[in-house]
């Protein structure tokens, strides 16, 4: 609504009716500021410790909503739909993979991206680790790599190890067709991201 009748304001000012329409031409109008949820909305991601939703759209935009009527809109330089969006859960950063496999990491209090990393291959699954910088990111080609959010270096550290699809599928004694994709990676249950050795169990 400011934004229209600014725009109106400018219309009708005495030194704009001079130059008419053509001065409005000249003009490279963008939104700057957003209220509510983005029409082109498509995929959420929710931090139940800050109580931060995302709302990633379909041209590279994330709208973030918090209480006490905070509101803020982050914009991708590559305007594409994202495919995952996750929260570090009270980090205060949040976790973006964009169609075109760019992996991204974004400051919510400076509202920019501090960690960039462009994936090799079509990322077919992708989580964060609870309570972590690590995260894990399921291909096309069945591997399972695993990355890290470095805060110091504000940078993505992809890990030296991986989980292939021959190891799964040897360790479960099962057979699965080559190349399949990873679809999905679930938690270990009540495992809270803690390993526990045999003998101790």
């Amino acid at each position: 609504m400011f934004a229209k009748r600014l725009f109106q304001k400018a219309i009708n000012h005495p030194q704009n009716k001079v130059h008419g329409p053509e001065m409005l031409a000249d003009l490279d109008m963008q939104i700057a500021i957003h209220y509510g949820i983005p029409s082109t909305a498509s995929i959420l991601a929710f931090d139940p410790i800050q109580s931060l939703l995302a709302i990633g759209t379909l041209d590279g935009r994330i709208k973030v909503i918090g209480g006490d009527n905070i509101e803020g809109l982050l914009t991708s330089t590559k305007k594409l739909p994202f495919k995952y969006l996750e929260f570090l859960q009270n980090q205060g950063l949040l976790v973006s993979v964009s169609n075109d496999n760019d992996i991204q990491v974004w400051d919510l209090e400076s509202r920019c991206i501090t960690g960039s990393l462009q994936w090799e291959s079509n990322i077919t699954a992708f989580s964060v680790i609870y309570a972590s910088h690590f995260m894990y990111i399921g291909d096309e080609y069945g591997r399972m790599s695993v990355l890290k959010y470095q805060t110091e270096d504000a940078g993505l550290l992809k890990l030296p190890y991986y989980v292939s699809l021959d190891h799964i599928t040897e360790a479960a004694d099962i057979s699965i067709p080559d190349h399949q994709p990873i679809v999905g990676i679930l938690p270990q249950p009540c495992s809270s991201g803690q390993r526990q050795d045999k003998n101790n169990a």
